[in-house]
């Protein structure tokens, strides 16, 4: 029982952090269908049944092979396509339990169909929550529900083992896999050879100061390697553990240490030793091409990509730094470089030159719907910083500018996945050519000819081919159909097509002579290459990767290999995976199509997923004695929060609900309350004898009320974000209805009553993008203005007034920051109630009634250190930063005495101060930690007070 209480500590404590996972709405507009399959529920937009129909075969032919290796085939799960949404992703979570598709593939994916992957990598995460699920005790699930489940999978289960094991499966049982995809692979084999090994906590749970590839691709390292070493049985034993012992400290580690002899920490440097042996080796007998490094090496880890020849002494690259906010810039031979330009986020592999112009396309999210936006196309000069734009019809991606300069092809895909090259005149951005295959395949990196001729990349079931395609007939011809694994990064100069293939397990820049129709490697690098550019001459450029980034180099010596004479990578972790499987599922699709029906938003509002046997809102970060339920429904537009809930202090009890809509253009809200308030007074006993008083006794008596309060909200969010700006305007109006009358103890003094209230919030924040190291954004603002008041009941709250501004600049030194704030408040006081503040006042004061209320406050942040120290597993401190504060306040208020105002005063008050803050994660759990102390110096009083600072950041789950 003690462990089940920690176990019940440890829920609460996290989940008054976070709400419960809400990945965003589609647009209201859409009618759903649903098909029902024997192992799955696919809930899609009424156009999508066709795409739906296959991908409903395709779940079904991976169900008998996707759990065979942890033991376990799952019950029915939903899965939620989003078929408008610009991203491309998928997710499977359990409270509540489904799964969602991002159908819109991307440019940077491997030669699999899109769907197959989701399909491959979704479904094992499907497995691995229903096998813990399935080990739980049923106490855990009677007490919590789903979020039982959910909270055990995130808090014992190493996020390096979940998308580890998720691409291990993707790589047995697809085509490819992420294990047979060397800009995948690279990182880590550069990060080991040139930086050597990171501690596990590094390795594990990122840095401030160094570059760390992320938890897929240490995952699967981990994962893969050991299932090598100990055999598949290995991670089931695992789950099965920690769902059978989820109440003991470290059921992961345990299950580990049985198996293997090794804990986490000890397994990860047993694996990354023994690769870097391996690597040792390879790297020793790698002879590298000579070649001239253009791009400066910094001390923060820094990539020059997607490259171009401007002239003979010029190039245009697209710059990355952990310290920087992305740009194009422009580099002369000796690495002396000039930003030109900070586009919004680019699509993946999506931007491409000619002469003197660049384009590219990003993405721009919808007004309010979040599984929703379109592509941008931008077309900049950067000699003249002329700059075009238009938005095509359909998603977006690879724009590249035709000789003539004045239309742009494109890949694109609708909301129903066909897949077409298109073109479009620049200037207006007309529609003028769209090609689309007999067989729907899906393009990549398209390139111009000449005016009339393009060639692109081509996903077919056989990989990615090279076809050309003509704009008059719009037919197309296979230009080769070599399995060249994965091909990207097409260019075409001098009547050859350059390209960079993994086909030797390297990245390796390769090129197709169209004169002799024969493919031959130019160049094979230490660890990866990228982003060809070839002028006139035949000079080539490209990115190279290191373990400090991609720099820019240009190759002095190529060396020309006929791609007959290379052997290919045969990727034996991969291939030893697909061995211990019981086969792979066939894609080849049958005449078979599923019923499908009607899917009525109105009949799916709710869906209790999660209770708990204590009062929790994860809306208001709070959690208190009583019970509680949960539901979201599966399509995200509706969540419930009810229960009972036990003020300890007051000891009184409220039953509770919220309900949010969020399916229309508007966000509606509803809240009630209703239960007992209780309080006390001192009440004055006297005894009379003869008329005259002979003791008088003083009693503090508690007493209680009954009250109801009744609420309703609606706001409107609205994204306004474009190019390297996050913009959210949002305005809001609120009505609150609080009744409350007398009970058997309520004093006669105690009158009943009601009181209505009204606000109007109008939000508006504009915020910069941040680079990694950023402390604050360099430059953003966010205005807030408030204004609520009582309109009619028989009490009376007065009226409040507000406005703030908090405006963010940089410091003195790359990544420090400058927070100003300002914040102006007028208050009238009611009857007996009055509105709470809505402007702070100088951090250190205690808070008291006014008038009116000003305050200032700026703020100067920096980053002391990025120490990526580790504390025995107990503390992993990323970062520590330091922030000088100071705050000024004047309030104007009134002088009481006995209840009755004499007279008013005005008073300033200041404080000044000091905040030492750490990043760090406790425990090893994935989500970081802010802890940091305050000291603040009030000199009116001339006094200090210190706080504790302390808060989750869940946005890294």
């Amino acid at each position: 029982m003690k462990k089940l209480l920690i176990f019940i500590f440890l829920f609460t404590s996290i989940v008054t952090n976070a709400q419960y996972f809400q990945t965003g709405q589609d647009p209201a507009s859409l009618k759903w269908r649903q098909i029902n399959t024997d192992n799955f529920q696919l809930i899609y937009p009424d156009y999508y049944e066709n795409q739906a129909q296959i991908l409903a075969q395709k779940l079904e032919n991976i169900y008998e092979y996707g759990g065979y290796s942890l033991g376990y085939k799952p019950r029915k799960i939903s899965v939620i396509l989003h078929t408008q949404t610009v991203k491309s992703n998928g997710l499977v979570a359990y409270a509540p339990k489904r799964s969602e598709f991002y159908t819109t593939p991307h440019q940077r994916t491997y030669p699999e169909d899109w769907l197959e992957h989701l399909a491959l990598h979704e479904f094992r995460h499907v497995v691995q929550i229903g096998k813990l699920n399935q080990e739980l005790p049923a106490i855990i699930k009677l007490l919590l529900g789903e979020q039982g489940t959910a909270l055990v999978f995130g808090a014992y289960l190493p996020w390096w083992f979940i998308e580890g094991d998720a691409v291990a499966t993707e790589t047995a049982l697809g085509k490819y896999g992420r294990g047979r995809y060397p800009s995948f692979l690279v990182e880590h084999r550069a990060q080991v050879l040139e930086r050597g090994i990171y501690s596990y906590d590094k390795a594990y749970l990122g840095s401030y100061r160094s570059y760390v590839p992320d938890h897929y691709q240490l995952g699967y390292y981990l994962v893969a390697n050991s299932r090598q070493r100990y055999g598949r049985q290995i991670w089931e034993k695992a789950i099965k553990r920690v769902g059978e012992k989820p109440l003991s400290f470290t059921p992961f580690n345990k299950a580990l240490k049985l198996e293997t002899g090794m804990n986490k920490v000890q397994l990860y440097h047993s694996i990354f030793d023994s690769l870097a042996i391996v690597w040792k080796r390879q790297d020793e007998n790698f002879t590298p091409a000579f070649s001239n490094t253009i791009s400066k090496k910094g001390k923060i880890y820094t990539s020059y990509t997607y490259n171009h020849w401007l002239n003979e002494n010029e190039i245009i690259s697209y710059k990355t730094a952990l310290n920087e906010i992305p740009a194009f810039v422009k580099l002369n031979k000796n690495g002396e470089e000039q930003k030109l330009h900070h586009p919004g986020f680019i699509f993946n592999e999506s931007v491409s030159y000619r002469n003197e112009w660049v384009a590219w396309s990003e993405q721009v999210p919808d007004l309010r719907w979040s599984h929703s936006g379109c592509s941008k196309v931008y077309v900049l000069n950067v000699n003249n910083k002329k700059k075009l734009s238009f938005i095509p019809e359909f998603k977006t991606f690879a724009p590249a500018i035709s000789p003539n300069m004045n239309d742009v092809v494109v890949v694109e895909a609708d909301f129903s996945s066909n897949y077409y090259l298109s073109v479009y005149q620049i200037s207006d951005g007309k529609l003028l050519h769209r090609i689309q295959t007999p067989g729907n395949n899906y393009f990549f990196s398209p390139e111009w000819l000449n005016e009339k001729e393009l060639v692109a990349l081509m996903l077919t079931e056989g990989g990615k081919q090279l076809a050309k395609f003509n704009l008059e007939t719009g037919k197309h011809e296979i230009l080769f159909d070599n399995h060249m694994g994965d091909i990207k990064d097409l260019r075409f100069a001098n009547n050859k097509l350059y390209f960079i293939s993994g086909f030797s397990g390297k990245n390796a820049l390769y090129a197709f002579d169209l004169s002799d129709q024969k493919i031959y490697q130019l160049y094979e690098p230490r660890f990866g290459a990228e982003y060809p550019s070839v002028d006139s001459s035949g000079n080539v450029i490209l990115s190279d990767y290191t373990g400090s980034g991609y720099r820019i180099i240009e190759i002095r010596d190529i060396q020309k290999k006929s791609v007959d004479n290379i052997e290919e990578e045969e990727y034996p972790l991969a291939r030893f995976l697909a061995s211990e499987e019981k086969g792979k599922p066939e894609f080849a699709l049958k005449d078979q199509f599923y019923t499908s029906e009607t899917y009525q938003k109105k009949a799916h509002l709710f869906n209790f997923h999660s209770w708990a046997p204590v009062f929790v809102d994860p809306y208001q970060y709070e959690f208190k004695p009583g019970v509680s339920m949960m539901s979201q429904n599966k399509l995200g537009t509706a969540e419930t929060v009810l229960g009972y809930k036990w003020d300890t202090a007051e000891k009184a009890g409220k039953f509770y609900g919220r309900y949010t809509y969020k399916g229309w253009f508007p966000v509606l809200q509803f809240e009630a309350n209703k239960g007992q308030r209780k309080s006390s007074y001192w009440l004055i006993k006297e005894s009379m004898r003869n008329g005259e008083v002979v003791r008088r006794d003083t009693s503090l008596e508690r007493f209680s009320w009954n009250e109801t309060e009744l609420s309703a909200q609606i706001s409107l969010p609205l994204n306004l974000s474009q190019g390297i700006y996050h913009r959210l305007l949002q305005p809001g109006i609120k009505y609150e209805l609080t009744v409350f009358n007398n009970n058997h103890s309520t004093p006669e003094q105690f009158s009943d009553g009601d009181y209505h209230s009204l606000s109007y919030q109008l939000t508006y924040q504009q915020f910069m993008r941040q680079s990694h190291q950023d402390v604050y954004p360099n430059f953003g603002f966010v205005l807030d203005g408030n204004y609520k008041h009582s309109p009619n009941g028989r009490k009376e709250l007065g009226s409040l007034a507000a406005g703030q501004a908090i405006v963010y600049v940089p410091g003195l030194m790359a990544n420090h920051g400058v927070k100003l704030y300002a914040g102006v408040q007028g208050k009238k006081a009611g009857e007996i109630f009055r509105f709470s503040d809505v402007v702070r006042f100088a951090r250190g004061w205690g808070k008291i009634e006014t008038n009116q209320l000003y305050t200032m406050g700026v703020d100067y942040r920096l980053p002391v250190i990025n120490p990526d120290l580790s504390l025995g597993g107990l503390a992993y401190f990323r970062r520590i930063n330091a922030t000088v504060f100071a705050d000024f306040s004047t309030l104007n208020a009134n002088f009481n005495t006995n209840g009755q105002t004499h007279q008013t005063y005005t008073s300033h008050i200041s404080s000044y101060g000091l905040e030492l803050t750490g990043h760090l994660n406790f425990l090893r759990f994935y989500a970081p930690v802010k802890l940091g102390l305050r000291s603040s110096y009030l000199p009116e009083v001339d006094d200090f007070t210190f706080d504790l600072l302390f808060a989750f950041d869940f946005t890294s789950l």
